[in-house]
């Protein structure tokens, strides 16, 4: 099953997108948890002016005495105020690399200016969908799925040690569930004048039932891909998000939990021309 999905995902990542009318379905739901007493996770939805065009964005802060919630903030509001500037200026990919770039110099100057701030920083992954097309961008282990045709993928791969071990062949997946080290992630964003950020290798032409999932690590530590595919393909977005939560909550909710769920749905058939968001 797994590599007919990858093969259907290479085989349309090769061919330019074919446009589609379809109109977005969009939930979205952060909640603090059970155990921490800060939300330090942070989510974005913005669309351009002409709202064909449109960006998620989920970032999970770190860092002590609040530095972690501002960092994740100030992460989403540079790419919800710069992306599409940018994307005026060159290609999507190129445009997520910039604004993550951006973020990172703004996180690093912050800190720098204030020494309680010191090493504050955030994972961060976007989506933005463009002319028919999925781009996306990550750094950290926040993460992106696609559930296309009754499966799901995850389409981001952890910054994290234990990832990187497991990718290594060093362990394996019972023992990276349980390893000592499998929260130490090996890229942030603003911890260093640097960032090292992964983009989409190409475009994903977007299909109508196309679905995506954003989320930070208090939901997918909970809550598996089996239980994400059941709840995107069972409910609307916005209860799909809710449920979600809920689940990661009920079993102990030990850090923040953010998601952000995108559908690509038919346009009806007396709107076919301009994409529509449906809330």
């Amino acid at each position: 099953m797994w590599k007919s999905f990858l093969r259907k995902i290479a085989r349309f990542s090769v061919v330019k997108p074919e446009p589609i009318s379809y109109q977005l379905e969009i939930g979205s739901l952060t909640d603090t948890g059970r155990s921490r007493p800060v939300n330090q996770d942070y989510i974005g939805l913005s669309h351009s002016s002409g709202k064909r065009d449109f960006i998620a964005v989920v970032a999970d802060g770190m860092g002590g005495h609040q530095a972690g919630d501002i960092a994740s903030r100030l992460a989403v509001e540079e790419i919800q105020n710069n992306f599409f500037i940018q994307l005026g200026r060159q290609s999507p990919e190129q445009a997520l690399r910039r604004v993550f770039e951006a973020a990172n110099s703004t996180i690093y100057a912050h800190a720098q200016r204030s020494p309680e701030y010191q090493g504050m920083g955030t994972t961060l992954v976007a989506l933005a969908l463009y002319e028919s097309a999925a781009y996306f961008a990550y750094t950290g282990d926040s993460r992106l799925y696609l559930v296309r045709e009754n499966e799901i993928k995850q389409l981001t791969k952890d910054h994290t040690l234990v990832a990187e071990m497991l990718r290594q062949g060093l362990i394996d997946l019972n023992q990276a569930k349980n390893h000592p080290d499998r929260n130490i992630i090996t890229h942030a964003v603003g911890t260093r004048k640097e960032v090292f950020v992964d983009t989409s290798d190409s475009p994903i032409p977007l299909q109508i039932g196309d679905c995506f999932l954003l989320c930070s690590d208090g939901l997918y530590d909970l809550v598996d891909e089996t239980e994400m595919l059941y709840q995107a393909i069972t409910y609307a977005a916005q209860p799909a998000c809710q449920e979600l939560v809920r689940l990661a909550n009920d079993r102990g909710g030990h850090d923040n939990i953010s998601v952000i769920i995108v559908k690509i749905l038919e346009m009806p058939a007396d709107n076919k021309k301009i994409p529509i968001t449906r809330v």
